[in-house]
């Protein structure tokens, strides 16, 4: 019997109103907000890492927005994961854009947390630190490059092509030492 691996989150607040649904075995994305970017690199992340993605993501500010994104996608992938048996793991990529150069490494871990080397704009470090955080991942993160845009895009792609490696199923065996992953 196959288990699915999806994920569901809806996250409402005063300041937002965020809903993601999350398949790690299927593929496709509908990404509704009114961030033109943010909603671009949610595409990115769906279409490289192939998941099938749906986000409606509204909010009172671009900030707010882009956190509790996080905070919702983080929680879907962490539910979609399960107790983790038989994935790879780890993943890893390394992404040229243009000037921009990303390297991403990401383990499964359970315990998220989030390294950057390098500087993109504040809200998507945060993105990427909450999403960690929420979904029990532990990335780190390389950028180099000079053009805002495209460092930003190849860290989501470095990201997603990494996570698309460590969430693929290949056994049935928990790779721990302790049996466990958490």
């Amino acid at each position: 019997m196959r288990v699915l691996r999806k994920g569901v989150c809806r996250r409402k607040t005063k300041e937002v109103d965020i809903y993601v649904e999350l398949d790690l075995d299927s593929n496709g994305y509908k990404v509704e907000t009114d961030l033109p970017f943010f909603k671009h690199m949610l595409e990115t992340f769906a279409r490289h890492s192939k998941v099938k993605l749906y986000v409606r993501a509204f909010g009172d500010d671009e900030h707010h927005t882009i956190e509790d994104t996080a905070i919702a996608l983080g929680s879907a992938i962490k539910r979609a994961l399960g107790d983790k048996r038989g994935i790879v793991r780890f993943g890893y990529a390394i992404v040229p854009m243009d000037d921009s150069l990303a390297i991403c490494a990401i383990d499964v871990s359970g315990r998220g947390y989030f390294v950057i080397d390098g500087e993109v704009e504040e809200n998507y470090v945060h993105f990427f630190d909450t999403l960690c955080r929420n979904s029990g991942l532990n990335v780190h993160l390389s950028v180099k490059g000079f053009n805002n845009h495209h460092k930003v895009e190849s860290c989501f792609k470095a990201f997603a092509i990494a996570f698309k490696q460590a969430k693929e199923v290949e056994g049935k065996e928990t790779l721990s030492t302790k049996g466990l992953l958490d």
